[in-house]
Formats: C-alpha cells, sequence, structure tokens
C-alpha cells in the first residue's frame, strides 16, 4: 500500500515538476532543500511519539484527552450539525470556518483513542465531504481567504494525524485537495491585500494554513517548499516587528489577540521542529503570558474589551499558555493561569461569557501536545496583591487583586496608545525595514477604536462602566469626549470625536491619522492608590484647535474613582460644546442628584454604585440617558448598549476642567469642590461617607517646573488625606527636596533672584515712572520729599540692574549651589562601558534633556590647569576646588540653570563670556614638561566620546535607532522646561562629584554606570584593538601621570588608588599587556569613584550595573527615576526594553545590543586573560556582584 502510494506521489510530482520548473529551481535556492521528516505524521510529532501520547492520554493529560472526547461525541451526536454539507451552496452559503477548526481536535481523539471506529470513520466522512467540494470559500465573501485558511489548517492537520491508518485512495485524495488549495493561498497571498498586511489576526491564520499546507505537501512535492519559504518568510518579518512590541501585547485587544497568538505559538513550534529557527526567546514571546494575566478579571472568565472584542478569548487561551509554560518561562505560571481558566470558564456556548461555537475546540490539538505536566502549577508573586501593570506598547495600564479567594474584587483599566501601538507606530514614522514596510499599507489596525483616555471600572465586583467591545468606530460607543461644532465632521455633524471614527472599521489610511495616537503620561500605584493619565490631543481633528485633552484618574480605593478631564484650547478654536459618554453594556443608569450635583447610579445587590460631575464654573447639567443605543452590529450579532452622555459648553476660557467622582457600592458622596483652579494645575476637594481627600492634579503635565510650582514637587499628583499624609504620584517622598533644604545650601557669595517677569517688569515700569516724575516735578519738590525719592530710586536702580544680570544669565567670579529646586542629574562613567545605553531612558522626555559632553552642541570649556583627559584623571575635585576652576564652574551651573537658551544661542562662548563679564585673563598652559598635550581647542578626541553618529545608521534593512545632536536642539526648543541630564563621558568626572555637589548642592543626583571589567577590557580590545588606539590609551595615560603633580594641586588631592596601575605601566614599559593595562585602570578609576561615592550622601549618588539595565530593563528603570527623582514615564521604560531586547540600538564597538553581547567577553578573552583580569579587579567585582569565572 505504502509503495504505491509512493508511486502515485512520485509520478504527481513529476508532473508538478515539469509545469512548474521555476518554482522547484527557486526550493533549491532557499536552503529548504529538504525536510527533517518524510513521513507522516509529522506537523506535530512522529509515529514514534504516539505510544506516549496515547499514554499520557490516560494519566497526566487525561483532563484534556476528556475535552477531546467530550468534543468528539458532541460531533458525533450532531452530524447534521458538525459534518460539512454536501453541497457547495450550503457549505458556502455561511460562514464555515468551523470545519476546519474542529477537525485537528477530532483527528487528535482518533490518534489517542484508535480503537474508537465509529470517530474514526466519522473523521473520514467529515474528510471526504471537504475533498470532494469544489472550494471552501464563503459565497457571500469570495475574496476573503480566512474560512479556507481555517478548513486548510484542519484538513492538512488531519490528514497528517490520519495518514497512517488512512488507505491509499483517500491518502492521494485528500493530498491533491491539499496541493490544489495551498497552491491557490500562494497565488492569493501575492495579490490580496492580506498578503503585504503584518501582525493582524487574518494574516497570520492565512500565512498559517499556508504554512501547514506546505510542510505537508512537501513530503510529496519538493516544490511546495517554495511556498512553504513564503509562508517562513512572512512570519520571521511578523516576528521581527513583535520583538519591537516589548510589552508582550497585541494592539487589536485580547480577544483578536489570542486569535493571532494561536498561529504564533503554533508558527514558533513548527518552525522550531522542522526549520531549526529557534524563537523561544524572543522578548515578545517571554512577555506575552502577562498580556493574558493583566487582562483578565478576578472570575477569569471575562477580559478587558478593548478594541474589537467580545467579553473574553477567541482562541485558546489555554493552549498558548501551556505552550508558554513548556517552551518559553518553564516557572508553572502558563499552566497555573490554563487551569484556572479552565475552571472558571463557562461551559454553556449560549452564554455572554461561553466560548463561540466556531473556535470552542480549535485548539485543544495543540494544547495536548505542547502540555507539560513535569511543570508544577505556579501563581506570579503578585497574585492575590493589589497591583497595576502597564502595557506600555499598548498604552494600556490595569489594576486588580486578581485572586478567585477575594470577593468582589475591583477591576480597573485605561487606555491612551499610539496606533497599533508605540513599536509600530514608530517602525512607520521613522521608515524602517523599508524594502518590506510600506508605510500603514503594511498594517491594517482596523479593528482599533477611536478610544483614547478611555476607561473601565468595575468596583467591588460590579460592572459600572464598561468597554463598547465589537462596534462600529463611532467615538460615542467609547468613554470618551466628543466635540462640537467641528469643521471636519464626517458623522453626526456637527459634533465629531476622534479621528478615523464613523466606519464599521477605523481608517487608519486616512492622511489626518499620521500622528493619531493618544500619550500615556503616568501610570502610578502608591500606598494602595492609583494614579494614571493620558493626553489625547492628538487623537482629535487639528482643525478643532484644541492643545490639551488631558484626563487623569485617581482611584482612591477599590469603591472611589476620581476624574478630571483638563480641556486647552486655542483662543481661535471654533469648539463651543463637548460631551463626555459613559458606557454600561448590560445594565441601564437611572438618574441620580445629589445636593445640587447631577447624577446617574446602577442598583446592585450591595448597594448602588452612582457617579457625580461638576465642572470648574460650579455647574452640573443634568446628563441624557437613553435606555439603548441604536442597535449597532457587531461580527455576531446586533448588540445594544446604555449610555450616559453629559453635555456642557465651553466657557469663554481657553482652559475648561471637569471632575467626574464614580463611587462603588460601599462609598457615597458628601460633597465635591474645585478648592483651587491655576493655569498650572488643580484641586479638588472629594468628601465622602470615609473621608476627605484632597486631589491636586497639576495639568501642565510635560512642564516640570510648572508641577514642581504648583504640587511642590514634580510629580503628576498629590492626595492628602484628612490626617495630613500626602501621596505623592510620580516621586519618591525620600526624594524630595524641601526648599527650605534648598535655601539653607546657597551661599551669599552672590544674589540668587527668583522673580517673576511680571514683577520684573512692574520693578523696571516704576522705576522709569520715578524718574520721570522727579524729572517733570523737580521744582515743586520739597528737598525732604526729593531725598526719599532718590533714595528709592537709588534702591531700584540697584535691584532693576540685578534684575536685568540674572535675566540675561550675567555670571559672577564666585559661584554657589543652584537654587533651584527640581533635581540635576549627572551621569559619570568610564569610556567604553556602554553607559551611553542610559540615555535611552532620558531621550524625548519632555521633563528632561540629556546632553552629553563633550559633544558637537555642548563643549567642556578649558578653566586654568584643567586639560580634559577623555580617558580618565587621577584628580580629585571637592567643594573647595570652586574657585580654582571658576569657568567650568560657571558652565555647569548654566547647564543646568537653562540648557535651552545655551544650546539655542548661536553666539554663546565660555571663555570669552567669562572674560569680558570677570575681566579676568586667561592664558593656556605650557606643557614644560615636553610632554604631548591637549590641543587649545576643544578637544580634538570629542569624536571619540561621541555615543553614536550623528544620524540614524540604515545597515541592511533596519534603521538603527539614534538620539543626534539635532533631536537634542528640537527637543529643548519644543521643552524649553526640560531639565538637564548631563553625561561626562569622560572617565575623569567619576573623581570630581565632590566638586559637582559643590555646585548643584543637595538637588545634585549622581548616576556612575559601571561595566564588568571583562567585558570593558574585551570592548577595548574588539575588533583589532579599534576603541584602545581610538582613545590612544597608552598615550593618555603617560600625558595623566605626567600632569597630576600639576593639575592635582594646589589642594593635592591626587588619587592614590592609581599607584598600582602606574607600577605596572613602568613594568610594562618594554612589553606592554593591554589587557592587564586596562583591567588595572578599571580597577584603580572603579575604586577611586566608589571611594568618591560612599562620601557623598546616599541621596545624591548611585551606581547602576550596565548590566541590570540589559538584563533588568524595567526595573533599572524604576530604580533610577525613583533615585533621581522624577516621574517613569511608560514611553521611557518602553525606549530602554527596545534598546536592549529589540535590536534597533548598538554602538560602533559592541555592535548591536542585547542580552547575548553581555557574555561575548567569554568567547574573546582567553581562559589566561580573564584569570588575570579577575585577579586585579576580584575585591571590587565581589563588592559590584560580578560573579568570577574562577571561583565556580
Amino acid at each position: 500500500m505504502h509503495a504505491i502510494t509512493a508511486l502515485h506521489c512520485t509520478l504527481i510530482g513529476v508532473i508538478f515538476m515539469i509545469a512548474h520548473p521555476s518554482l522547484y529551481v527557486a526550493a533549491t535556492d532557499i536552503h529548504l532543500t529538504d525536510l527533517k521528516y518524510a513521513s507522516h505524521p509529522m506537523l506535530f510529532f512522529n509515529s514514534s511519539d504516539i505510544a506516549t501520547l496515547q499514554e499520557k492520554a490516560r494519566s497526566s493529560h487525561q483532563k484534556i484527552a476528556k475535552l477531546l472526547q467530550d468534543a468528539t461525541v458532541t460531533m458525533i451526536s450532531k452530524p447534521q450539525y458538525y459534518l460539512p454539507a454536501l453541497d457547495y451552496e450550503t457549505f458556502g452559503g455561511k460562514w464555515n470556518e468551523m470545519y476546519g477548526n474542529n477537525l485537528g481536535a477530532l483527528a487528535m481523539y482518533c490518534v489517542l483513542f484508535p480503537e474508537d471506529d465509529e470517530a474514526f470513520l466519522f473523521a473520514v466522512e467529515y474528510m471526504d465531504r471537504l475533498a470532494a467540494l469544489p472550494k471552501w470559500q464563503v459565497i457571500s465573501t469570495p475574496n476573503d481567504e480566512v474560512p479556507v485558511a481555517h478548513t486548510l489548517t484542519g484538513f492538512s492537520t488531519a490528514f497528517d494525524f490520519l495518514y497512517p491508518v488512512l488507505d491509499p485512495k483517500r491518502r492521494m485524495t485528500y493530498l491533491r485537495k491539499i496541493l490544489q488549495v495551498t497552491k491557490e493561498f500562494y497565488f492569493y497571498a501575492k495579490r490580496r491585500s492580506w498578503g503585504s498586511f503584518y501582525l493582524q489576526n487574518h494574516v497570520a491564520t492565512n500565512y498559517l494554513a499556508l504554512m501547514h499546507g506546505s510542510l505537508v505537501v512537501a513530503v510529496h512535492y519538493r516544490p511546495a517548499l517554495f511556498w512553504l519559504k513564503e509562508a517562513v518568510k512572512k512570519f520571521e518579518r511578523t516576528m521581527t516587528l513583535l520583538n519591537h512590541i516589548v510589552d508582550g501585547s497585541l494592539d487589536e485587544g485580547v480577544p483578536y489577540g489570542s486569535y493571532t497568538s494561536r498561529s504564533v505559538t503554533q508558527y514558533i513550534y513548527l518552525v522550531r521542529r522542522h526549520i531549526d529557527i529557534d524563537h523561544t526567546k524572543d522578548f515578545w514571546i517571554r512577555q506575552h503570558f502577562w498580556y493574558y494575566y493583566n487582562t483578565v478579571m478576578s472570575n477569569f472568565q471575562r477580559t478587558v474589551g478593548i478594541g474589537d472584542s467580545n467579553n473574553n478569548w477567541f482562541y485558546g487561551p489555554e493552549s498558548q499558555l501551556v505552550f508558554l509554560d513548556n517552551y518559553v518561562l518553564r516557572n508553572g505560571y502558563g499552566n497555573w493561569l490554563a487551569n484556572e481558566i479552565r475552571k472558571q470558564r463557562t461551559k454553556n456556548t449560549s452564554e455572554k461569557l461561553g466560548p463561540a461555537q466556531h473556535q470552542l475546540w480549535s485548539t485543544l490539538h495543540t494544547e495536548f501536545v505542547w502540555f507539560n505536566d513535569a511543570i508544577p502549577n505556579k501563581a506570579p508573586s503578585k497574585y492575590g496583591q493589589q497591583d497595576i501593570h502597564v502595557f506600555n506598547d499598548w498604552g494600556v495600564v490595569t489594576f486588580s487583586t486578581k485572586s478567585t479567594n477575594v470577593r468582589n474584587d475591583t477591576f480597573f483599566a485605561f487606555k491612551s496608545g499610539k496606533l497599533h501601538g508605540r513599536a509600530v507606530f514608530d517602525v512607520v514614522q521613522r521608515g524602517m525595514y523599508s524594502s518590506w514596510v510600506k508605510g500603514w499599507r503594511s498594517f491594517n489596525p482596523g479593528h482599533e477604536h477611536p478610544d483614547q483616555n478611555m476607561f473601565v471600572f468595575a468596583p467591588s465586583g460590579h460592572l459600572f462602566i464598561t468597554d463598547g467591545l465589537y462596534a462600529p468606530k463611532f467615538t460615542y460607543l467609547n468613554n470618551v469626549l466628543t466635540f462640537s461644532p467641528s469643521p471636519t465632521s464626517r458623522c453626526f455633524q456637527p459634533w465629531e470625536g476622534q479621528l478615523g471614527e464613523c466606519d464599521k472599521y477605523l481608517r487608519w489610511t486616512d492622511p489626518s491619522m499620521k500622528r493619531y495616537g493618544g500619550e500615556l503620561i503616568g501610570a502610578i500605584l502608591e500606598k494602595g492608590m492609583v494614579f494614571t493619565s493620558g493626553e489625547a490631543v492628538e487623537a482629535y481633528s487639528s482643525a478643532m484647535k484644541l492643545e490639551s485633552v488631558y484626563r487623569s484618574l485617581v482611584l482612591i480605593n477599590p469603591d472611589i474613582l476620581v476624574i478630571l478631564d483638563h480641556l486647552k484650547s486655542k483662543s481661535t478654536s471654533p469648539i463651543t460644546h463637548f460631551s463626555a459618554f459613559f458606557h454600561n453594556l448590560g445594565t441601564s443608569f437611572e438618574q441620580d442628584t445629589y445636593k445640587k450635583f447631577s447624577g446617574v447610579k446602577i442598583p446592585t445587590s450591595d448597594g448602588a454604585m452612582q457617579m457625580f460631575w461638576l465642572n470648574d464654573r460650579g455647574e452640573s447639567p443634568k446628563a441624557e440617558l437613553p435606555k439603548k443605543s441604536r442597535d449597532h452590529t457587531s461580527n455576531y450579532q446586533p448588540r445594544e448598549t446604555n449610555f450616559v452622555n453629559i453635555t456642557m459648553k465651553m466657557s469663554s476660557k481657553t482652559i475648561n476642567r471637569v471632575a467626574y467622582v464614580l463611587l462603588g457600592p460601599s462609598a457615597t458622596l458628601k460633597d465635591i469642590r474645585f478648592v483651587d483652579r491655576r493655569g498650572t494645575g488643580t484641586t479638588l476637594l472629594v468628601t465622602t461617607n470615609q473621608e476627605s481627600y484632597n486631589v491636586a492634579i497639576a495639568t501642565t503635565h510635560s512642564n516640570p517646573v510648572s508641577r514642581q510650582s504648583y504640587l511642590g514637587n514634580p510629580g503628576f499628583a498629590n492626595v492628602k488625606l484628612t490626617n495630613g499624609t500626602v501621596i505623592h504620584f510620580g516621586v519618591n517622598s525620600s526624594q524630595l527636596i524641601p526648599y527650605e533644604d534648598v535655601n539653607k545650601s546657597v551661599t551669599t557669595a552672590r544674589l540668587s533672584f527668583s522673580i517673576t517677569p511680571y514683577f520684573q517688569c512692574m520693578c523696571v515700569l516704576l522705576w522709569f515712572a520715578l524718574i520721570v516724575y522727579r524729572i517733570k516735578n523737580k521744582n515743586r519738590l520739597r528737598k525732604s520729599r526729593k531725598r526719599v525719592l532718590l533714595l528709592i530710586n537709588v534702591c531700584l536702580t540697584v535691584f532693576v540692574i540685578a534684575i536685568i544680570g540674572t535675566s540675561h544669565g550675567i555670571l559672577t567670579c564666585e559661584s554657589s549651589p543652584l537654587t533651584n529646586a527640581l533635581p540635576s542629574v549627572v551621569i559619570t562613567s568610564l569610556p567604553g562601558s556602554g553607559a551611553e545605553l542610559i540615555g535611552w531612558l532620558f531621550y524625548y522626555n519632555p521633563d528632561l534633556a540629556y546632553a552629553e559632553a563633550p559633544s558637537y552642541v555642548v563643549e567642556v570649556p578649558r578653566d586654568g590647569n584643567f586639560q580634559l583627559n577623555p580617558l580618565a584623571d587621577a584628580c580629585y575635585w571637592t567643594e573647595e576646588d570652586l574657585q580654582e576652576y571658576p569657568i567650568l564652574t560657571s558652565w555647569v551651573e548654566a547647564l543646568f540653570a537653562d540648557l535651552s537658551t545655551m544650546l539655542l544661542s548661536k553666539k554663546w562662548n565660555w571663555e570669552a563670556n567669562f572674560k569680558k563679564r570677570c575681566l579676568q585673563s586667561y592664558q593656556p598652559t605650557d606643557d614644560s614638561d615636553g610632554s604631548t598635550g591637549h590641543k587649545s581647542e576643544t578637544f580634538n578626541v570629542r569624536h571619540l566620546l561621541q555615543t553614536e553618529d550623528d544620524s540614524p545608521d540604515v545597515s541592511g534593512d533596519i534603521l538603527f535607532k539614534a538620539f543626534t545632536q539635532d533631536d537634542l536642539l528640537n527637543h529643548v526648543k519644543e521643552h524649553p522646561g526640560a531639565q538637564t541630564v548631563l553625561h561626562l563621558t569622560s572617565g575623569s568626572w567619576g573623581l570630581k562629584l565632590h566638586w559637582l555637589y559643590g555646585i548643584l548642592g543637595h538637588n545634585m543626583r549622581a548616576i556612575h554606570v559601571i561595566r564588568d571589567p571583562r567585558a570593558w577590557v574585551a570592548n577595548f580590545l574588539r575588533n583589532g584593538h579599534n576603541l584602545y588606539q581610538e582613545f590612544a590609551v597608552q598615550q593618555e595615560l603617560s600625558v595623566m601621570f605626567k600632569q597630576s603633580n600639576r593639575t592635582c594641586v594646589p589642594r593635592g588631592r591626587y588619587a592614590k588608588e592609581y599607584n598600582p596601575l602606574w607600577i605596572e605601566l613602568r613594568k610594562q614599559s618594554r612589553g606592554v599587556q593591554l589587557y592587564l593595562q586596562l583591567a588595572h585602570l578599571w580597577e584603580a578609576n572603579t575604586r577611586a569613584v566608589l571611594t568618591n561615592l560612599m562620601t557623598l550622601p546616599a541621596t545624591n549618588a548611585r551606581i547602576v550595573r550596565y548590566e541590570d539595565l540589559v538584563m533588568d530593563s524595567q526595573g533599572s528603570a524604576e530604580v533610577v527615576y525613583d533615585f533621581i527623582g522624577y516621574p517613569l514615564r511608560p514611553a521611557m521604560t518602553h525606549q530602554l526594553l527596545q534598546a536592549t531586547h529589540s535590536g534597533v540600538y548598538r554602538t560602533s564597538y559592541e555592535g548591536v545590543i542585547s542580552e547575548e553581547t553581555l557574555t561575548v567577553w567569554q568567547q574573546e578573552l582567553t581562559d589566561e586573560q580573564i584569570k588575570d583580569i579577575e585577579t586585579v579587579c576580584g575585591e571590587l567585582m565581589d563588592k559590584l556582584k560580578y560573579k568570577k569565572i574562577m571561583d565556580s
């Protein structure tokens, strides 16, 4: 029988090759000239595995086997429903993906229980019917290959599983059908729109079908390898893009996300099994578990419904979760969550929370194959604790306790994100992968909603404000704002919501969508309270002339949510009204009032849930409560919703604010008041039956100076309780800089004014008016009055001169610590340590401006004896040295006082300015010893200290990310309030932190970045000692020691930690061992820096290991921002994660940065070199927790 089949297959293969010779030739060029497995079954397992699988079905996998059995019994009991129709008109007359979805489970059952003849005969009839049909398309949608993809995947899987027990005729019949449809699929992949898309559920489904069909056919017909290559190529590009998405999410929402991940997990398994491409270590798949865990509510039945959704998953997710545990995580999390979902899942498919019949059994066969019973179930460490999770790519925040033991747990979610997520938005905007990504034409985020700044709130387990689920793309069906009248309204004139609305799918290709999206500003859990906020102005038409649509939400406790909408418009804006919408899909709202406040309520068994609102003019208009909206058809059926519509008039001012207080069953309202209203922020007094809360929110969210002015710290909000306790959102309370402490640190060496421009102008005008008055009335004034006016004039003259001086940055010769209460961040490191990586924690942050010195825009001036060594020097500086280096001192002061002005001023010259203002002369120092010194210009070696090229680098098909000097200049133009982060890239500066502390005072936050000495040495020796030669290490060390006697005086602070290095250099004068020289340099500099840091207050200095930035980017970001005292924006975490895990960032001396680059030194250094380096640096390595190889 096998011989006959083989002969038939060979003959058909020869015929196919003759008809399509080019395909066969191409297959031999793609390195897929053969398959690892030459007989069936082969897709997921081999014949030799069947006995083991059958044994598992009766033991460890018994629960899943029971589900397979139940599915088979159900199908056999209703053949008229589950068997495909015999005629195409009936089969194609409805959406028919069910037939392919069910085949995998049916065939798997037949493999596990071969004694069940009834099941096998049912499966054969099932496949006979499908094979006999002329086509598998749905008649009403002939150009949609998705239902065909499901059928092809299921049919190919069943053919592979059942091949050993099929008769030769059926083998040939089924194989011909698979070949025919697979060939068609390849044809359509080149012609349909889905063939050019990435990261969309239908695309993944179709290419998975092409891969299944190609793998099965290629066992018999080698030209099918060509089709397989196409599927693999498309999926590999998909995996590349997925690794940009560092939070493990999928933009289409949880249901469609489970649809895509069903295909992705199968692809990862198949390509690893058949082609030896391993994606199990990819960052996206390693994070994907959290996508399921943090989007499910505590009952494990319902998920957050962002985007086109039903109430939970379309496919799986048990199959995906057990895959993650077996092949990726291996920590028990996936098995545990799959088990919890399985236990709590509603079994009845007719219920809202029940699985759809079409998808009910579609992933049971892969769940059985992938489940590993040797991995015990284990809940994540935060299970049962209040926790927030931030999807920094998706732009979504979720909060819950996530425990079946917590009765009536509160679930809260908020979204403000970029179109298709931050990563894909960035890929499109930056034109990455230009040979195969063609802008938005390569993506299809049509299932997203116009929903930036939407939220969901389920207090104490009751659904109060819910998602819109699957619906037409109308803004009013989401919990956000619309405006009127808008000159660009497309539907519901004159009202307009967010861009892309009005159609069945989001109009993502519209030219107006180029900048569409929201921005997740903050997401903070502090002492049981949650603050989150989003800016959505880019989601609205520019014709509205809005400047800010900022929504802040404070979850004070599980039953009290306070929301503030801050709207800022231009004076020429046409908008006169706005409406806020709030939805509940299951229950109608009822009108409610309390005192002067209008509101709504929903009764529950535990008490009423209520919402009240008030604008900043004291108005609380009554809401409209349509009991049911117009029907809006989902993908499956008409769906109705209940909503609250609150319409308010915009005031004549450009700023309008509205507060909403949402209360769970245990809370009742006593009062809401705006107790403070300013342009920079507002404060609400919210009084409930539980307590009074002063909620202060800074609304100028992109200006830390304004936030500092309003809140007293650069965070986003404060909540003050009745007992006086203040909760700060966005800053570490221990790192706050009290004004009184700053004032104590100010010396009297100079005047320092902190005066508003209005007051300055008033003083100048008063001074001028008094002079004019005296001139005009000099003959009529009494002598005593003339004296008084003269005295006032003199005082005002002095005062005005001081004002003008400080306004224009006139520098005094003496110096003092800066008086700005905002933290001043300084970063130091040894060159070549990779410390430039930390810049990705600060680039594009509106609060901060990251500048490196020296660079083309921030030059380090010469000052007296000081000549910057680009590598390192051996001189300690302290506060007592401020007078020794007045130019440098003033340079540092100016960098932190007003970086924007300094960088943007084209005439700025530090040496010239200082000489002119202090009337001092400056003479360069001669090198009397005849040694080679530095040039008098600003450091010819500065190009060595550039962390990246001055423009993004294109290598092959990827556009590597870089933050250029132009980016910095544009950033400070856009955000003039951004505070300086100064990265001093020479190793010299680590010994001068006390001097910097003398300038910056308590404000200073110094970070020293450390690198494993073995990796650091390897960096300098890599590529033919390239970095060693560029930095002229031998020469610079010689200069350093020759000049140390002069540059470390008059105070004699030479760093004795450098003595071993000096001794080593003398030993090696005739035979230099470069790696030992470098090891001693690392040891000397690091020991000196640590000594320096230990004598600074712990709140002002910190060590950060480069390895932690790479291996624990999220944790490192939190540690760094907690230390520097600024709020960590989700976008900053995203940037660092991408730089370390997405392969989009590289340095000139280390290449593309990834976890793998951390241990490259093990292959580059010899065992002897490693041993010697560890001997020299071992003591410090132990302190810094670097594990030594010679200890293992």
